[in-house]
């Protein structure tokens, strides 16, 4: 008999949400019960679990060394330095615990948490060349300050960046050079102050560009050279043109950014980001198939509610964040890939493994675990406890009923039984330290309303030399000695300063000192950012002149800009016929 849609009411946010017969077929192949939370609910607290990008200075817990870390000196875990954590000095086996039937699985899980050790650092350690202050990286060469980002040099305060040289603070970057304060870049060579573009060089101040070159503060151009501001000019006319603006002097940077974000607004946007799909919806989504409210992601197949899946392919995955690679049968996870099968309820779970439930920083082959943390090559484990195939298969069973008999309450009253992601209260971080806080933000008030821990975090104090409004305006006008100067944010107050990389860059590419502490200058680039949501919306176009409709566009689709928002949404065609 097939299963009707149903319509429910999330136990987190008490708002109403939908469960489709699609969603209850994957639920029934996977063997686990329908979702008590809503996709946006279950996305926020598989984020909370991840710090991305808060760092603090302290010693390895192992070798007493002095490590850059996730964790704070004196946090309630044990923490390793990544090389510590590697190696043969200790056993995560050695931590292991019998299942008591006499108190909530998730009690007993927070319990093995804290106990086992931590890697400080999510990196392939042997793979950086002088490169401390990096998060979830490999094979990166004297890059400072960057996080989820791979095969890159000499680049700073770029997160989610691939194969990249010479590139300061980037949100979302793959092939690129010399480019700076840009998101969104595909195959750039000096890319600035630039969105959405792709196989692109020379541009600035520029939004959604393909195959262009020499555009200065243009939207929506494909296949052109020497535009400004959207109106053509000859190469000469555009070499002078440019010589008006003196773009090393910070003043006149942030004119021209208000004045291409003018122009940028007055022209149609498409409602979505994406190609080569077949049956999709969400946004900046890429050679995928029969994938729903999906967002960032590539080589996705027969999947719904996934965010951040960017190494293809991957199939047969719900609600899970972050990564892919040959991954199938996923369920409620934040980190999953490289050729994992049916791995469900778990956080950072790597390498070829199968059959893995309840458990976090699960490397290597693995298969057969429930309830583990920190183990590397194991098989039919509970608990960090090591059971014969028979064993396991028998207790298995039991847990799963005992954690619908017991299930875990939270402070609010919020029910945790066996099919639910880990409770968001006993993650290892606060809220405002985890990814969650950059795609879901709060403040302290709301975050503990909603159940999430929040901690104020230390900040290193520095004495200020110079403040953000006292920078020399041009470049031209900046000598070595700004590297002995420490900066106060014009935002947030908080100290930063100038690197010697930094510096030649902004001297070679004549680029104004900034004002803000790089922080700060992530979560501008973050709030220019669709969030990962989805209305019902209709086409904005209304000219007689496209041939797919004589007055106001009818096409219907479902797009992550809110029907508040000021700018102009198209459907597909009407786009094309506008841009291309």
């Amino acid at each position: 008999m097939t299963q009707k849609t149903e319509n429910r009411i999330c136990q987190n946010c008490k708002k109403d949400f939908v469960i489709e017969p699609e969603d209850f077929n994957f639920y029934e192949k996977i063997k686990v019960p329908p979702p008590t939370f809503c996709a946006d609910c279950r996305a926020q607290r598989r984020m909370s679990f991840m710090n991305e990008r808060t760092l603090y200075k302290r010693k390895c817990d192992l070798t007493g060394g002095s490590i850059i870390s996730l964790f704070p000196e004196n946090s309630e875990v044990p923490v390793y330095s990544p090389k510590a954590w590697w190696s043969d000095e200790w056993n995560a086996m050695d931590y292991g615990q019998e299942y008591d039937f006499s108190k909530p699985f998730f009690e007993q899980f927070s319990k093995l948490l804290r106990r086992v050790p931590q890697f400080a650092l999510q990196n392939q350690y042997t793979t950086l060349i002088r490169t401390e202050y990096v998060n979830m990286g490999t094979n990166l060469k004297d890059c400072y300050m960057v996080f989820n980002t791979s095969y890159s040099e000499e680049s700073a305060y770029t997160t989610f960046f691939l194969h990249g040289k010479k590139c300061f603070d980037i949100y979302k970057g793959e092939k690129l050079e010399l480019c700076y304060e840009s998101s969104r870049l595909h195959q750039c060579y000096r890319a600035l102050y630039c969105e959405d573009s792709a196989d692109s060089f020379d541009i600035s101040f520029s939004y959604d560009l393909r195959n262009c070159n020499n555009c200065f503060g243009c939207s929506g151009l494909v296949g052109k050279s020497y535009c400004i501001f959207n109106q053509q000019h000859t190469k000469e006319e555009y070499v002078e043109e440019i010589k008006k603006y003196n773009l090393g002097s910070y003043k006149t940077v942030e004119e021209i950014k208000k004045k291409a974000e003018k122009i940028r607004q007055t022209l149609p946007r498409r409602f979505m980001e994406a190609s080569h799909n077949v049956n999709i919806t969400g946004n900046r989504i890429y050679n995928s198939k029969n994938s729903y409210n999906c967002f960032e992601v590539n080589g996705l197949e027969n999947s719904k509610y996934c965010q951040f899946v960017y190494y293809k392919p991957a199939r047969d995955c719900y609600d899970m964040t972050l990564w892919g690679q040959n991954a199938t049968r996923v369920y409620e996870c934040m980190g999953a890939g490289d050729s994992q099968d049916m791995i469900k309820f778990s956080f950072d779970c790597w390498a070829p493994a199968t059959n893995i439930e309840y458990s976090y920083h699960i490397t290597t082959q693995n298969k057969n675990l429930f309830g583990c943390v920190g183990l590397k090559n194991k098989d039919y484990c509970i608990l960090n406890k090591q059971y014969t195939k028979e064993e396991y298969e028998e207790m298995i069973p039991k847990i799963k009923k005992h954690m619908d008999e017991m299930p875990y309450i939270d402070k609010r009253g919020v029910v945790y039984k066996y099919g639910e992601f880990f409770p968001s209260e006993i993650s290892l971080f606060a809220y405002n330290e985890s990814f969650a806080n950059s795609y879901f933000p709060l403040v302290e008030e709301e975050a503990i309303k909603k159940g999430f821990r929040w901690k104020e975090i230390s900040i290193n104090k520095y004495e200020i030399t110079v403040t953000a409004k006292d920078l020399p305006d041009d470049i031209k006008d900046v000598d070595e000695p700004i590297l002995n100067q420490v900066i106060e944010c014009e935002i947030s107050k908080r100290a930063f300063r100038i690197t010697p990389s930094e510096f030649q860059f902004y001297k070679s590419m004549n680029i104004p000192l900034p004002r803000l502490h790089p922080d700060e200058r992530h979560k501008n680039r973050l709030s220019r950012e669709n969030p990962l949501k989805l209305w019902h919306r209709t086409c904005m176009c209304d000219k007689a002149n496209h041939y797919n409709h004589t007055s106001q566009c009818e096409v219907e689709f479902e797009t992550s800009y809110a029907p508040e928002r000021p700018e102009i949404i198209y459907c597909e065609k009407c786009y094309q016929q506008e841009v291309y």
